[in-house]
């Protein structure tokens, strides 16, 4: 990195940047004794780069400092505050106390927190949560939090950082998930109880869509024999796209009628929530997995669905959506984001793995399986996260009834 403007006697001006996937610290680009706004250099090249904050950057006992400033037209002045506070402690003027040296280099910055948070995460999460987790701190929340220690937070900075994701065009749902995994790093670091309950976004809970019973009626006929099994099996057990993409034969309990889910070293799979679970599989399903298994000839470390190399195939969606095109069940007004349309081709956004889960869930409600063992088969860690499926529930009971009602005959 080349070497950082000076602006003010002993203190820097920085900014950190985005290169790919790393924030590197950039030095200022100046002209005429001022800072040029977003252009840094890089690799001895000035660029243009909107993203990021600026920092301040001293040395101070022997240690280099870093502090974030919020607003660029403060940096100017900042900076010279700050130069004037260490020139007042080398000249003797500031005398911080040995207690105050000591706890100020044993605070744990923001910075270094935010870093070691997804560090955990890449190391004992899934790659996916990962990639998830790593733009809502490295990026959002950064560019939020405007104070250099993780002690400093209040319940103002987290209400900062939902109106900032807000700002950024998010969706009540989505900052609502944003507050979570930011909350999730000061927890970590032992801070609670930040936000109040009136703090969270307001979203509306929808009603989870399921697959119609003439809906995979109509996939099954125009499927062929091997993506029939794949729906049934997806309808059948409920499984995630991913925990689909590695069961194995072995997984498969052809005596007791049950298939599992379990850790792949191999594959470096591991079930959400490192759960194992086990879920009941129809007759009908298993005598179909047992005429698959001796038409292929198959091992038992061997993946049911695989690709056509053997290993798991990531585009059973494909499957799925190609089935239901031919099948006529597009809605004909769905454009993806790259363009395509459902009325030409299999890109209707209506048909996707999750829901088969979605439908796994609502039809065992309907029939009876009670909550606590649904939440098993789904491998929900929360109780609620199975209770959302209790909305698209209507008994037969209850049915009977409304059509037995004075309401039902004004509308005979």
């Amino acid at each position: 990195m080349a070497r950082a403007k000076q602006y003010a006697d002993r203190v820097n001006i920085i900014k950190r940047i985005k290169l790919g996937s790393k924030w590197p610290f950039a030095s200022v680009v100046e002209r005429n004794g001022r800072v040029v706004r977003d252009h840094v250099f890089v690799a001895g090249r000035e660029e243009h780069h909107p993203e990021g904050r600026y920092y301040l950057e001293w040395y101070e006992g022997g240690r280099r400092r870093r502090k974030p400033v919020r607003k660029f037209e403060d940096l100017l002045q900042t900076a010279r505050s700050k130069s004037i506070e260490l020139n007042a402690l080398k000249a003797g003027l500031l005398l911080p106390t040995d207690a105050a040296v000591v706890q100020q280099s044993a605070r744990l910055t923001m910075n270094a927190a935010i870093d070691d948070y997804l560090e955990y995460i890449r190391k004992h999460r899934s790659l996916r949560t990962y990639r998830t987790y790593r733009p809502v701190l490295n990026v959002l929340f950064r560019n939020s939090y405007a104070k250099t220690y993780v002690d400093e937070v209040t319940r103002e900075d987290i209400l900062k950082f939902t109106s900032d994701c807000f700002d950024h065009g998010l969706v009540p749902r989505t900052v609502y998930d944003r507050l979570v995994t930011v909350l999730q790093l000061f927890k970590r670091h032992g801070y609670k109880g930040l936000v109040e309950p009136s703090d969270w976004p307001n979203y509306v809970e929808t009603i989870r869509p399921i697959y119609e019973p003439e809906e995979i009626a109509a996939m099954l006929q125009h499927a062929n024999r091997d993506e029939a099994i794949l729906i049934k099996f997806c309808v059948s057990s409920g499984f995630r796209d991913r925990e689909i993409r590695y069961v194995t034969w072995r997984d498969v309990d052809f005596r007791n009628s049950v298939v599992r889910v379990t850790a792949k070293p191999v594959w470096r799979f591991k079930p959400k929530n490192y759960e194992e679970r086990a879920v009941p599989l129809p007759a009908a399903m298993i005598e179909q997995l047992q005429e698959l298994k001796a038409r292929r000839n198959a091992t038992p470390a061997e993946l049911i669905f695989p690709n056509t190399k053997g290993k798991p195939n990531s585009l059973h969606i494909e499957v799925v959506k190609a089935v239901a095109y031919r099948a006529k069940l597009n809605c004909g007004q769905c454009v993806t984001k790259h363009g395509n349309r459902c009325a030409q081709g299999p890109y209707c956004q209506r048909f996707y793995l999750h829901k088969f889960r979605h439908t796994f869930a609502t039809e065992h409600l309907r029939h009876g399986i009670d909550v606590r063992t649904l939440q098993g088969w789904m491998g929900h860690r929360d109780i609620q996260s199975t209770m959302v499926y209790l909305k698209g529930i209507q008994s037969k009971d209850a049915l009977e009834k409304v059509n037995a009602g004075s309401l039902a005959a004004y509308v005979a």
